[in-house]
């Protein structure tokens, strides 16, 4: 089967920009650990800063970006020469490698719309940066002194070139080996359908007992029971081992922060101390990752309205220098709270609420009816901003509402209390893991369906006579408020079987993202605990379902996505939702490739070219991993890289070569890797082949392969 090879960039792409800011971050956190002990600097950090700028080169090697590569080379350059001993830290340093990783950032802002990197307008005086600093690293003579003598003397121009404003990432994802982490989850739904199973014929017996009289009936029953209740205890051992597996502590994120307040104060000629607390909690890995951004757009947030310039500061008897204080802990009912808190000026809530009324968020006389709470959380309304200035920071009223929306989507809630003159302090709660959740099981339109319980204010029973038509909207009155009404299925796009002449029908009231609204349902059956298993390719985009699990029998259960339904219910968009009962897989009986690789771009695109050659392929994160896959799989060739953590390629090739259940296996070594020295070391290691990622041809590693089975 041909490669189509427009799809295939995207698909890179996509998995290049996830990885490359994975990097950077890596990156950044290694040059702030090495920048505050540069004296004695740790040899594991300029390892792991050196591998990161590795595997970043050669993933933007694998997309075609030059740019990229050729400043990843020269970055790696620099940590080749430090890790091998050859120079020392300066302070110079610093600043072009930090300016490096910002560079990469601006170019790499866009990659996965635009296919390409954004010209960067001093690429030529960053490049000579970093062949300057790479020669002052080996040349172990007094760098910083030189750097600023050659400044001052013009004959070396070390300039650091300044990057363009407005540099912004989106992070959807960290990098873990994706096969581990779906063989753990699989093994978890399994254990959560087998509770909940029994729980379902426990319930069915329970009926039948009911009905029939017999002895032999009731000890059966009683014996269930109490199998029942040891196999629950056993299975919730399990998913608490399963849990923390997938669980990162906060410092993960976190260690970034002095790296973006170090330079905001730069920026802005600000004094801020950050202090953390608490980071040692640990919290589901794909928590993290989706709440890096909002926490990070926080603390930005807080260094740019919050803390005052030092002269202000000085005015209002305060310190010069402001302080961020980040505290994690556990709350009561098990979720982490997150506190984000400033000591400057605080939010001026007059100017909050003539925002809102300005973009129709709300009018005068709702405004007069809120209490200071709710209306100093209007912040986080799309539009709303407290700041008289736009900033590439912040200011433009956007930021705070995407930040709910994400924190809503996690399960988790923000809200804010500030008071003016004396400071601001943000509020997350969020749950710690998403291994497994509560969900109330619910009919709608003869179609079942899951509502995560954390987005359900209340259940209640609706009459016909309680509900209010005006004009195109549907309402109800709850509390003393008018709720908006619709039907679950309509929601979902669904059309209704059979005509419910029912007057009475309960309804959930769902809050997401600071919106409420009423969803009425035919049934409400049971809250049940499950495992969200995402969609496949052939439901990837719909709307309004964030994925399925299984319940009772081991019948697939549609979960749906509360934010989106209420933006859709509000917005008037009533399609989507399609039956996951079409969902079908096939596996045919193909020769099977392993495939070794650091880079999530470069995995994707050798098992893409792997799996359109015909062959059944599996991934491996490093050569660990892929000897532990051998023993499990019979393989019938493995493609591996050379530079990766833990065991690189020419170690795995030896220990391949060096086992009798294996040394058949043909062993490819694809690479940057290109002097005849490391040519020479991978055939003396044993390898089958060797291909060099620079000249790499589709068409060379599927000849390759076919040639060696």
């Amino acid at each position: 089967m041909a490669i189509n090879q427009d799809e295939l960039l995207r698909e890179l792409l996509q998995d290049f920009e996830i990885e490359a800011e994975e990097h950077l971050s890596s990156i950044d956190e290694g040059l702030i650990v090495l920048e505050n002990g540069s004296e004695n600097p740790d040899k594991s950090v300029l390892e792991k800063v050196y591998r990161e700028t590795h595997s970043l080169k050669g993933a933007a090697r694998a997309v075609n970006l030059t740019d990229t590569e050729k400043i990843c080379m020269l970055m790696e350059n620099v940590m080749s020469s430090l890790k091998n001993g050859e120079g020392s830290l300066f302070n110079s340093l610093f600043d072009v490698m930090h300016k490096s990783v910002d560079s990469l950032r601006f170019m790499l802002s866009n990659i996965k719309e635009s296919g390409t990197e954004r010209k960067l307008p001093n690429l030529p005086l960053l490049i000579k940066n970093l062949e300057f600093i790479h020669k002052e690293v080996v040349k172990k003579e007094e760098n910083e002194s030189q750097i600023t003598k050659q400044k001052t003397s013009g004959k070396e121009n070390t300039q650091i070139p300044e990057v363009p404003k407005k540099v912004e990432t989106e992070s959807e994802t960290i990098r873990i080996s994706s096969q581990k982490l779906n063989k753990i989850l699989a093994q978890s739904e399994d254990f959560i359908a087998f509770k909940t199973t029994l729980a379902f014929y426990k319930s069915e017996l329970e009926e039948i007992r009911v009905r029939i009289k017999d002895d032999k009936l009731e000890y059966l029953y009683g014996d269930l029971t109490r199998f029942i209740h040891v196999a629950n205890r056993m299975v919730d051992d399990i998913i608490i081992d399963v849990k923390s597996t997938l669980l990162l502590p906060f410092s993960t994120i976190l260690n970034i922060v002095p790296r973006v307040v170090r330079d905001l104060t730069r920026d802005n000629g600000k004094e801020i101390e950050v202090e953390i607390k608490g980071d040692f909690y640990e919290i589901d890995k794909r928590i993290l990752e989706e709440l890096k951004d909002p926490l990070i757009h926080l603390i930005r947030n807080c260094a740019d309205h919050g803390i005052e310039s030092p002269k202000e500061r000085s005015l209002s008897g305060k310190s010069t220098t402001g302080k961020i204080s980040i505290v994690i802990s556990k709350d009561a009912d098990a979720k982490l709270s997150i506190s984000v808190c400033d000591d400057g000026g605080g939010i001026k809530i007059d100017k909050v609420i003539k925002s809102a009324i300005k973009n129709g968020i709300i009018d005068h006389e709702r405004a007069e009816l809120l209490s200071s709470h709710e209306k100093m959380n209007l912040i986080f309304s799309s539009g709303v901003s407290s700041s008289d200035m736009i900033t590439e920071i912040s200011g433009r009223g956007l930021g705070m509402a995407i930040v709910s929306e994400k924190i809503c989507n996690l399960g988790g809630t923000v809200s804010v209390d500030s008071e003016y003159g004396k400071g601001t302090k943000f509020i997350i709660k969020i749950p710690q893991t998403i291994a497994t959740f509560r969900g109330l099981l619910v009919t709608s339109f003869n179609q079942q369906f899951l509502i995560p319980s954390n987005f359900i204010e209340k259940v209640i029973g609706v009459v016909d006579s309680e509900i209010i038509n005006s004009g195109h909207r549907t309402s109800v009155l709850i509390s003393g408020d008018y709720v908006g009404l619709m039907d679950l299925g309509k929601s979902l796009g669904l059309t209704e079987t059979v005509q419910n002449d029912s007057k009475f029908k309960p309804a959930l009231i769902l809050n997401s993202n600071h919106k409420r609204m009423a969803f009425k349902v035919d049934k409400i059956i049971e809250e049940v605990e499950g495992i969200i298993k995402p969609l496949g390719k052939q439901l990837k985009g719909i709307k309004k379902i964030t994925g399925v699990t299984m319940v009772g029998n081991g019948v697939l259960i549609p979960v749906v996505n509360v934010n989106e339904l209420i933006e859709g219910a509000t917005g008037g968009d009533f399609g989507g939702f399609t039956d996951t009962s079409k969902i079908t897989t096939t596996l045919d009986q193909k020769q099977r490739i392993l495939v070794v690789e650091d880079s999530i771009t470069v995995r994707s695109m050798l098992k893409s070219i792997v799996e359109n050659a015909g062959y059944e392929t599996d991934v491996a994160v490093d050569g660990v991993e892929a000897y532990k896959m051998l023993q499990e799989t019979t393989y019938d060739a493995v493609v591996t890289d050379i530079e990766m953590p833990n065991m690189n390629g020419f170690e795995l090739t030896t220990k391949i070569r060096g086992d009798s259940r294996y040394s058949e296996i043909p062993v490819i070594l694809v690479t940057t890797l290109e002097s005849p020295k490391d040519m020479q070391r991978g055939l003396d290691a044993g390898a089958n082949a060797y291909i060099v990622k620079g000249s790499f041809e589709k068409s060379n590693l599927t000849d390759t392969i076919r040639r060696l089975i």
